[in-house]
């Protein structure tokens, strides 16, 4: 009985040597074939300049095709859904924003897990909200108009391009740390509630940086400050959130790449190291902060960690403002 036991676990172990040199194998010779890159929403949006700029570098680096497949829809849930349900293999991988790991508050009935069923891999690149008020309100820092708000004894209004979008979640924080009782008024776009911004119909903003920074510098809307932890180089002049007064004040729309749940982690780190190495380039990162978004990077690691504290984060924010989930 002894022998028998032996030998079946010798053969065990040489089943296991003789598929080891396949795995090793098929793990250095990725990627042998184009990759796939889901981006959930429309051409032309700043997903997919992001997309574009970093994927046709990553091309290059890795010497195989990187294809863009636009999947617009359900905020984001139809593409993301088709990368998660896609083969672990490297070949398919997501590039998606913030709201990714945020539809979870705001979804009802998600068909996927943001966390669980996705690796995250790096993230690319941050784009700041930008606090913009009407010409009508005279303010032009944060404290005035902080000071504006409490004397003027009504709600001011601020407007959004959609409801759990960052801007209107960026207002509900200001709202949350100033106490001040602000009114949302969501709208179906960035164009429709900026224009109404500029004609007074509404108080204030928290809007991208690329679309709203046009306003500003024609003088139409004025700018109190950018909700990124650091001055972006987008407008270096405008102070932070926290620079202002609210101390630990960070909304900003990030980008990043995920891979299916499953997929080998030396294929995650192959990625990660190209993906570095492409926003290290000279030329990506001068097209990025052209599009408004300062460049990111770095480890595998500290993405996915990135991206577990921005769901807590912004899901207390949610809760807090009591948002309900759509359906």
């Amino acid at each position: 009985m002894k022998n028998a036991k032996f030998s079946a676990a010798a053969a065990m172990l040489g089943l296991a040597a003789s598929m080891q040199p396949a795995l090793v194998s098929a793990a250095e010779s990725y990627p042998s074939r184009s990759i796939t890159m889901v981006v959930p929403f429309p051409a032309g949006g700043p997903t997919d300049i992001v997309a574009r700029v970093v994927g046709q570098k990553l091309s290059e680096d890795l010497g195989q095709s990187v294809v863009i497949d636009n999947k617009p829809g359900a905020s984001s849930v139809i593409g993301a859904g088709q990368v998660a349900r896609a083969a672990p293999d490297g070949y398919t991988l997501l590039l998606n924003y913030s709201g990714h790991v945020i539809n979870p508050f705001l979804k009802k009935d998600l068909p996927f897990d943001p966390l669980k069923d996705f690796e995250p891999i790096v993230g690319l690149a941050s784009t700041p909200q930008i606090l913009v008020v009407s010409p009508k309100v005279r303010a032009k820092s944060v404290e005035e108009l902080l000071t504006l708000a409490r004397n003027s004894g009504k709600s001011m209004t601020f407007a959004s391009s959609s409801v759990g979008a960052p801007g209107h979640l960026a207002g509900e924080l200001f709202s949350q740390m100033t106490k001040l009782p602000l009114m949302h008024v969501p709208y179906k776009g960035s164009a429709p509630a900026l224009t109404d911004l500029v004609g007074g119909q509404v108080d204030m903003m928290f809007d991208s940086a690329p679309s709203s920074i046009v306003f500003v510098r024609s003088g139409k809307l004025k700018a109190l400050g950018v909700t990124s932890e650091k001055r972006t180089e987008v407008a270096p002049e405008l102070p932070t959130m926290d620079e202002s007064g609210l101390k630990g004040f960070s909304v900003t729309t990030w980008y990043g790449v995920w891979a299916p749940a499953k997929t080998p982690p030396d294929i995650i780190e192959k990625l990660n190291a190209a993906l570095n190495k492409a926003l290290a380039d000279a030329d990506v990162r001068a097209k990025l902060l052209q599009a408004g978004a300062d460049p990111l990077g770095g480890s595998q690691k500290d993405f996915a960690a990135f991206c577990r504290s921005e769901s807590e984060r912004y899901g207390a924010i949610v809760k807090a403002a009591n948002i309900q989930p759509q359906s």
